[in-house]
């Protein structure tokens, strides 16, 4: 590998908030349920959750999303309060959504632990590629201190319901591969015992090393870890590597 010494033309990411080709039409709603005609409250949270997803909560810009939808900028601080109010509530629902996207991926693979755990994994890569600038608000907290302040006021409960779920989501995964079968489990949000999961140490250990482990690697392949996307050759072997680091992971919590 060598480094690349070339010199990259600025671009304001503003210009890809708003893609050409989106249409706000039904298949755009149902992407994120099963509306195809939300009220406009909810058109603006889905639109902003595009948005941010796309270039972040420090570049995006609220007005935008207004133009996108033909309203006047005095809805947003009607029904949210603030822009950063706007951009918390948008956090929310895009990780309920996330959560979702992983167990079903889960559930729609083949019943077997292996595959299961496999697609569990490989949408979590793919949901931080997709949305990387929302995944960057709950990683990176402090890059967004105003909407961390109020997603802390306001939505803690929410988080922390929906986390607990999902690593208990994981964890059942992860001893479905050391068993060698699929279990039977009653998860649901605010429903995830916490002494249940305490029964066994160390696949609580395996779990959260795992977890931990594709964090780290979703968001190296969103693309914006910036000391690495200038050496020749990381590109070419991102999938490799990718699939590797699964496999290696679903090894790990075989025998780990």
């Amino acid at each position: 590998m060598v480094w690349r010494d070339t010199t990259r033309s600025r671009v304001n990411a503003v210009d890809f908030q708003v893609p050409s080709d989106r249409v706000l039409d039904e298949k755009f709603w149902l992407q994120f349920g099963n509306n195809p005609n939300p009220s406009m409250r909810e058109k603006i949270i889905l639109v902003t959750l595009d948005d941010v997803g796309r270039v972040g909560a420090a570049t995006f810009n609220v007005k935008l999303v207004c133009d996108a939808l033909d309203v006047s900028y005095s809805l947003i601080n009607h029904h949210f309060g603030s822009r950063d109010e706007l951009i918390a509530e948008a956090a929310v629902l895009w990780y309920s959504l996330y959560i979702d996207a992983l167990w079903k991926a889960a559930n729609n693979a083949p019943s077997r632990p292996d595959d299961r755990l496999r697609a569990w994994l490989t949408e979590n890569v793919s949901w931080s590629r997709r949305y990387n600038g929302m995944s960057a608000i709950l990683d990176y907290p402090t890059a967004s201190g105003e909407v961390t302040r109020v997603i802390d006021e306001k939505y803690r409960e929410d988080f922390t319901q929906l986390a607990e779920l999902n690593i208990g989501r994981l964890f059942s995964l992860v001893l479905d591969v050391r068993n060698g079968e699929v279990g039977l489990y009653q998860l649901s949000r605010g429903n995830v015992q916490r002494e249940g999961l305490a029964t066994d140490p160390h696949i609580m250990e395996l779990t959260g090393s795992i977890a931990w482990s594709i964090l780290g690697m979703s968001v190296w392949n969103a693309g914006q870890h910036l000391p690495t996307t200038q050496i020749d050759g990381v590109s070419e072997m991102q999938a490799r590597l990718s699939n590797f680091h699964i496999e290696h992971l679903i090894e790990f919590a075989k025998n780990g």
